[in-house]
Parts: C-alpha cells; structure tokens; sequence
C-alpha cells in the first residue's frame, strides 16, 4: 500500500512539474466565421433600406419595407407591410447560394403561401428571381413568378412583379412599385 501511495505522488508530481515546465502560449482566437464580402454577395445591396414603396407612377403607398444585411452580411431580410386593402405582411429571406452561385429568395407571408425564388443579376444595380409555382387548382400548368428590381438613378428602387402561365413564353405585370426611402 505504502508503494502505491508513493507511486501515485511521484506520479502527480512529476504531471504538476511537466505542467510548470510547459511553454504558456496564448489562446488561439477562434477564426472567424465566413463573410460574404466578395462583390457577388453585394449584388442586392441596392435594395437595402427602410422603404416607403409607391405603386409606379402615382402617390399611391402600395407598403412599407424594411430590407436589411444580417448574418455578416450573408442575408439580405425583408419584412413588408401593406398598406392597401386588406392586412397582409411578408418577409423573405434572401442569399447568394455560394454552391451555384445564384440568389435565391425564400417568401413567406400572411396568407400562408411560401415561394422559393432563384436567380441574379442581369447587371449592375438590377436583380431578377424567378419561381416556378406548384400547380393551381384547376390549372394543369405551372405558374411561373418573377420579380426584377432595378435601382434607379435617383436612387429609387423598381420592383417589378410579373405572372405567366404558359413556362415564360408570356409575361403579365402582377405589381409594379416604386420603392423610395422612408424619412428619418
């Protein structure tokens, strides 16, 4: 007995010495976590802000959006409240897929509907995102959503939504706003 409580304290002092003796480095910070700083990721920037958005052409407020960069900047968010007809608000959550490198676009709203967009730019300070839509009732073919958003010289931003029925041969305007910024 005595041998094994001799052994176990030359034991712990030898592991107290080795731990004395070894070298204190600093922590290593943790990296940091991926960023989406590349000019690709900024596509959509245009359309960051708090908007009141005017259906075109007229003084008519179609809504209010709030559109943000979250995430490190790897998530654009919108959350839109109408302000026609009845109570509706949506929000989307908006991204470059660094796999395939296209934005995609994840809508959901008040009504319960959720639509998953995909698309790009198709140049500088314009966006488009198209969905193809699950089958209506009574309506053997898809229905096919897009929206294009275009930033505008005075700093507006268009977003153009538009509807079609036949895999894109046609197109029909669903809604056209004119998205300026909200006072401060």
């Amino acid at each position: 007995m005595v041998k094994i409580i001799a052994a176990s304290a030359a034991l712990l002092a030898l592991i107290g010495c080795a731990h004395a003796q070894a070298p204190t480095q600093p922590a290593q910070p943790a990296p940091p976590p991926p960023t989406c700083e590349a000019p690709a990721h900024r596509a959509f920037d245009f359309w960051l802000g708090e908007w009141r958005a005017f259906v075109t052409g007229t003084e008519t407020l179609a809504g209010l959006s709030s559109i943000r960069s979250e995430d490190a900047g790897c998530v654009i968010t919108e959350h839109w409240r109408s302000q026609r007809g009845r109570p509706y608000t949506g929000r989307s959550l908006n991204i470059l897929d660094r796999n395939t490198n296209r934005w995609e676009q994840f809508w959901a709203d008040s009504t319960g509907e959720i639509t998953h967009f995909v698309g790009g730019p198709l140049s500088e300070g314009v966006m488009r995102l198209t969905a193809e839509n699950d089958r209506e009732a009574g309506n053997p073919n898809p229905v096919w959503n897009r929206m294009t958003f275009t930033r505008n010289a005075d700093g507006s931003v268009r977003q153009h939504g538009e509807q079609s029925s036949d895999a894109g041969a046609t197109w029909t305007t669903q809604y056209d706003f004119t998205y300026r910024r909200a006072a401060n």
